[in-house]
C-alpha cells in the first residue's frame, strides 16, 4: 500500500493503515469485525450522546435541503450514529486536509448506512472554535495567476489565547478579498465565488460562523452537520463531563501515562507526552483568555497568572459558569463521545497517533471508544501538470521536498541518460581498480592501503564535482525543462504537502465544484492508498 514519504515516517500510522498488529490494539472500535455489537451498546449507553437533540437544533434552518432531510432521518425512530471529523477554522477552509477529512466522513456514512440500513449514520463536524492558536488558522496559501506561492493573512484583534470562538473578522477585511482576487487567475468560476466570499466574510462576523458557512457551502447537498461544542446549551450539558476531569483528575491522568507506557512498550513513540501535574483542562478565567490549568495537590491552578482554585471551588464555579471550561487534545475526543453518538471518528495521521494513547482513559470514563478511520490523502493533479508528469516520466509520490534535489536529481539520472551512464560505468571500474590495487598492494606493503584508498577516493569526488558540474549546465541550457520541473514541484510540494499547505478557495476558483465531484466520484468508500486526482 504506497504511502508518501511524508507520512511513512509516522510507524503507528503506517501500521494502522496496513492493518498491523499491534498497532491496531491501541484503538478501539471494530477493527474491521462485526459492528453490530458496539453499535447497540453505543445506542444504549447512558453517558454518551447527551447533545444529540442540541445537534439537531444547531442545524435547522440551514438552508440545504439534505440537511433538512438528515434531521428528519435522525428522527425517524432508528438509532442515530455519528461518524465525526473536525479541525481548526483554518481561514479559507484550509488546509485543504480539511476537505479531505470531511469528504471521507461523508464516504465513510453512505458506505455504513449501505450495510446498516436500520440504523441512521449521519456524518459531523466538529468545528473546533475553542482552540486559541490564532496563528494556525489566521493564515492560507494558493498558487497566483504566475504559478508562484502566495500567502494571505488575517490581522489579529483580539487579545492573545483567546478562544477562535471568541473572535472576529478584522476590520477591512474586504481588502484581503480583493488582494485575493488580484492575485487568482481569472475563470468562470472567479465572479461567483467572490459573491459568495463576500456574503461569508464581512468584518465583525464570528470567525467560526465564517467557516461554517465556507465549509458548508463546499458540501452542499451531502448532507453534512455542523456542531458547535462552545454553545452555552451545550456547555451546560458537560457539567458532568468536566466535573469528573476536576474530581478524578489524578485518576485520570493516570489513564493518559498507561496509554502513553503501553505505546512505547509497542515500540511507538508518543505522540503527545503526558505531563503529570496537568490538568487537562482549560479555564476561560471570567470568560477571557483560555489559561492551561494544572494540578497542585488538592488545588487546580494556573501559576502564571497565580489562579488557585479548591475542588470545590473550580466544581462551583462549574456551575455557575459551565461556559468557562473547554477541552484539551487529549480530553476533546472523550468530551466527543460524551455529546454524541460517536460511532467513528475520521483522524489524520498525527490524530491517530494520540488516538492511540486514549483507550485506558476512555475504559475510565465509561465511554465506548469509536472506531477511527483514517482519512484520505490526496494530491491533486491540474490539467497541465498531469500532462507533464506523464510526458517527463515523473513519479509523482518520490518527489522530495527540496526543489532544486528534485529538479538536480531528474537532469542528472532522466534528462542525461548517456552521461549518467559514462559516470556510472567509470565509477564502477574505478572500484574494480582500487580492489584490485588493494589486494596486490596487501602483499608487498600494507602500509600503502590507507594512502591507496584516499587516492582512488579524491579521484571519484573529482568525477563527481565535474559529473554535477556538467548536469548544471545542462540545466542552464534546457530552461524550458527545468521550468517544468519546478512547475511540478511547486504544484505538488507547494512549500510542503499539497494537502498541508494550500487552500481549497485556490481549486473553487478555478475548477468551481468539478475538482470536489471528482474527488467523490474518484476515491474509495475508505482509504487506501495515497490517492493521484487529475482534475
Amino acid at each position: 500500500m504506497p504511502l508518501p514519504e511524508f507520512i511513512t515516517s509516522n510507524t503507528l500510522y503506517r501500521d494502522y493503515v496496513h492493518r498491523r498488529s499491534p498497532a491496531i490494539t491501541f484503538l478501539g472500535g471494530s477493527t474491521g469485525k462485526d459492528v453490530r455489537p458496539m453499535i447497540d451498546d453505543i445506542g444504549r449507553h447512558p453517558e454518551m450522546g447527551r447533545a444529540m437533540e442540541a445537534l439537531i437544533r444547531q442545524n435547522e434552518g440551514s438552508g440545504d435541503a439534505s440537511v433538512a432531510r438528515q434531521l428528519e432521518r435522525m428522527q425517524d425512530g432508528r438509532p442515530v450514529m455519528c461518524v465525526v471529523t473536525g479541525q481548526q477554522a483554518g481561514l479559507m477552509v484550509s488546509p485543504l486536509y480539511v476537505v479531505y477529512k470531511t469528504l471521507t466522513a461523508i464516504k465513510e456514512t453512505a458506505r455504513l448506512n449501505k450495510i446498516y440500513p436500520d440504523v441512521c449514520f449521519v456524518p459531523v463536524f466538529w468545528l473546533e472554535g475553542e482552540d486559541h492558536d490564532f496563528e494556525e488558522v489566521r493564515s492560507f496559501t494558493i498558487l497566483d495567476k504566475s504559478g508562484d506561492i502566495r500567502r494571505f493573512s488575517a490581522e489579529e484583534e483580539a487579545p492573545e489565547a483567546y478562544s477562535i470562538n471568541k473572535r472576529r473578522l478584522p476590520a477591512r477585511f474586504d481588502d484581503l478579498l480583493f488582494e485575493l482576487k488580484e492575485a487568482l487567475t481569472p475563470t468562470e468560476f472567479s465572479v461567483p465565488l467572490f459573491k459568495e466570499l463576500q456574503k461569508i466574510y464581512v468584518s465583525g462576523r464570528p470567525w467560526l460562523e465564517a467557516f461554517r458557512d465556507h465549509l458548508g457551502g463546499l458540501f452542499h447537498g451531502k448532507g453534512l452537520l455542523m456542531f458547535d461544542a462552545g454553545q452555552p446549551e451545550v456547555k451546560r450539558l458537560s457539567r458532568p463531563f468536566f466535573e469528573k476531569i476536576v474530581t478524578e483528575n489524578e485518576e485520570l491522568v493516570t489513564r493518559f501515562e498507561q496509554g502513553a507506557e503501553a505505546l512505547l512498550a509497542a515500540g511507538y513513540p508518543v505522540q503527545v507526552p503526558v505531563l503529570p501535574n496537568r490538568a487537562y483542562l482549560f479555564l476561560s478565567w471570567r470568560g477571557e483568555a483560555r489559561l492551561a490549568m494544572e494540578r497542585d495537590g488538592t488545588r487546580i491552578v494556573h501559576r502564571p497568572s497565580g489562579l488557585s482554585l479548591t475542588r470545590e471551588e473550580t466544581t462551583r464555579l462549574l456551575d455557575k459558569h459551565p461556559e468557562w471550561f473547554s477541552s484539551t487534545v487529549l480530553t476533546r475526543p472523550l468530551w466527543q463521545s460524551f455529546l454524541l453518538s460517536t460511532f467513528s471518528y475520521v483522524a489524520g495521521p498525527a490524530e491517530i497517533a494520540y488516538w492511540a494513547q486514549l483507550k485506558p482513559a476512555f475504559e475510565y470514563m465509561g465511554l465506548i471508544m469509536p472506531e477511527v478511520t483514517p482519512r484520505h490523502s490526496v494530491t491533486l493533479l491540474e490539467p497541465r501538470v498531469a500532462k507533464l508528469i506523464r510526458r517527463l516520466g515523473v513519479d509523482p509520490l518520490n518527489i522530495p521536498a527540496d526543489k532544486d534535489a528534485f529538479v538536480k536529481h531528474y537532469h542528472k539520472n532522466d534528462a542525461l541518460p548517456e552521461l549518467k551512464h559514462y559516470f556510472d560505468v567509470w565509477l564502477e571500474k574505478n572500484r574494480e581498480d582500487e580492489q584490485n590495487l588493494l589486494k596486490q598492494i596487501s602483499v608487498l606493503d600494507p602500509t600503502l592501503r590507507g594512502p591507496v584508498s584516499k587516492s582512488f577516493y579524491r579521484n571519484r569526488q573529482i568525477m563527481e564535482k565535474l559529473h554535477n558540474r556538467l548536469v548544471r549546465r545542462a540545466m542552464e541550457k534546457n530552461n524550458k525543462l527545468t521550468d517544468q520541473l519546478r512547475h511540478i514541484h511547486t504544484a505538488l510540494m507547494p512549500a510542503g504537502p499539497q494537502e498541508r499547505v494550500l487552500s481549497a478557495v485556490y481549486f473553487q476558483n478555478k475548477y468551481g465544484t468539478h475538482w470536489l465531484d471528482r474527488l467523490m466520484e474518484t476515491l474509495p468508500d475508505q482509504f487506501e492508498k495515497h490517492a493521484f486526482v487529475e482534475i
